[in-house]
């Protein structure tokens, strides 16, 4: 990857201005172009803000290259509930180091990560296969009614006793 170095920002929030403008690029993306969200709505998200709820901002010379949100706690786990690499950084191994930071940041706290991937989507089902994940079922008309969305787990250390 060219420029400077990549950072992670954990953040309980977006600025405005960041939500608006990844919201708007998220739409012309798949899942969320397929799947008919709304800029606004995504931007709304984005920069609220939810005590269970952190975002992982990808940049790099301060401009975004992706974004991770997760909720944590869910399921004896944390559950990975946006996934996004921005269309400059894609292909250049940026979602690799993105699950790699999450797990490394959530493994002493919780033995399972979680993720929804569109049925549809099978680059990204693909791609999170190879980092470690497995299907455990199929959720139809979930998000859009036609679209199934499917629901992986990857075991990032054994689970222990009773929580």
């Amino acid at each position: 990857m060219s420029g400077g170095p990549l950072e992670f920002l954990a953040l309980a929030a977006l600025r405005r201005e960041q939500a608006a403008a990844i919201g708007a690029t998220l739409t012309g993306m798949d899942p969320w172009r397929t799947l008919g969200y709304q800029a606004e709505t995504l931007a709304r998200g984005l920069e609220s803000t939810h005590p269970d709820l952190i975002r992982y901002l990808a940049a790099r010379d301060g401009e975004p290259q992706g974004l991770v949100v997760v909720r944590h706690p869910w399921l004896r786990g944390a559950y990975i509930e946006l996934f996004a690499v921005l269309p400059p950084a894609q292909g250049r191994g940026l979602g690799r180091v993105a699950l790699e930071l999450i797990e490394s940041r959530y493994h002493r706290r919780t033995a399972n990560l979680w993720l929804l991937v569109s049925g549809f989507n099978n680059g990204a089902r693909c791609f999170y296969e190879k980092q470690g994940f497995h299907l455990v079922g199929v959720i139809a008309d979930l998000v859009v009614a036609g679209q199934d969305e499917v629901l992986m787990r990857k075991v990032i250390r054994p689970a222990v006793g009773v929580p």
